[in-house]
C-alpha cells in the first residue's frame, strides 16, 4: 500500500468547461431545469402536501447548487435514487429523465468519497468498497478481486490519496472473477 500511496502520478488539471463535460454537468442542469417544469405541471394536477414540500425543497436546492462554486449533488442523488421521491411523484412519465439524473449524480457521488459497494481499480487490480466495520465510521476497506482470502486493503479516510495513487471508480457493471459485488468470495464451481 505504501508504494501505491507515494508513487508519483501526473495529474492533469481540468478547466471548468472540461470538468463540466467530464461530469456531464451541462446535461445534468438541463435535466434538472426540465424536472422543475415537470414538477410545476404535476403540482397543477395533483394537490398534496408531500408533493408541494418536495417541489419546494427541489426548487430551493436547484437554485442553491446553481449558485455554488463547488456544488454538492447529494440531495439530488438521494431524491432520484430508484423508488425515492422523484419516482413516487413523477411515476413512469419521469422515469427516463429521473434515471439519467441518477446516473450522472451517482457517478459524481461515487467519485467524492468511498461508498459501500463502489467498484474501484488501482494499478490493474479491481475491487469493491466494503461495508463499515464495527466500531469504525469510515468506508474505505477494499476487497480486491483475488482468490486470496485476505485480499482486503485499508484505505479508510484516504479517498484523496487513493485517487492520487492512480485509483479510480470503475464502471459499476464490472464483473469480478473471484468475488461477488458485496466482496464475499464466489463459490468454487465443481
Amino acid at each position: 500500500m505504501f508504494k501505491r500511496l507515494f508513487k508519483k502520478h501526473n495529474s492533469r488539471n481540468l478547466s471548468k468547461v472540461d470538468y463540466w463535460k467530464k461530469w456531464e454537468l451541462f446535461e445534468l442542469f438541463d435535466n434538472l431545469n426540465e424536472v422543475e417544469k415537470l414538477l410545476n405541471d404535476i403540482a397543477k394536477d395533483k394537490q398534496s402536501n408531500e408533493l408541494e414540500k418536495f417541489r419546494s425543497d427541489f426548487i430551493e436546492e436547484l437554485y442553491e447548487i446553481k449558485g455554488d462554486n463547488v456544488a454538492d449533488f447529494t440531495a439530488i442523488w438521494k431524491w432520484f435514487m430508484p423508488t425515492k421521491e422523484w419516482d413516487t411523484f413523477a411515476g413512469q412519465n419521469g422515469k427516463k429523465i429521473g434515471d439519467n439524473i441518477f446516473r450522472i449524480t451517482d457517478k459524481w457521488k461515487r467519485n467524492q468519497d468511498f461508498l459501500v459497494g463502489t467498484k474501484v481499480s488501482l494499478q490493474n487490480e479491481f475491487g469493491v468498497v466494503l461495508e463499515k466495520t464495527e466500531g469504525n465510521n469510515l468506508y474505505g476497506l477494499i476487497r480486491w478481486d483475488t482468490d486470496r482470502v485476505n485480499g482486503v486493503e485499508d484505505w479508510r479516510g484516504l479517498f484523496g490519496s487513493f485517487l492520487q495513487a492512480g485509483g479510480q471508480v470503475i464502471n459499476q457493471d464490472h464483473e469480478f472473477r473471484f468475488i461477488n459485488d458485496d466482496g464475499t468470495m464466489k463459490k468454487a464451481s465443481s
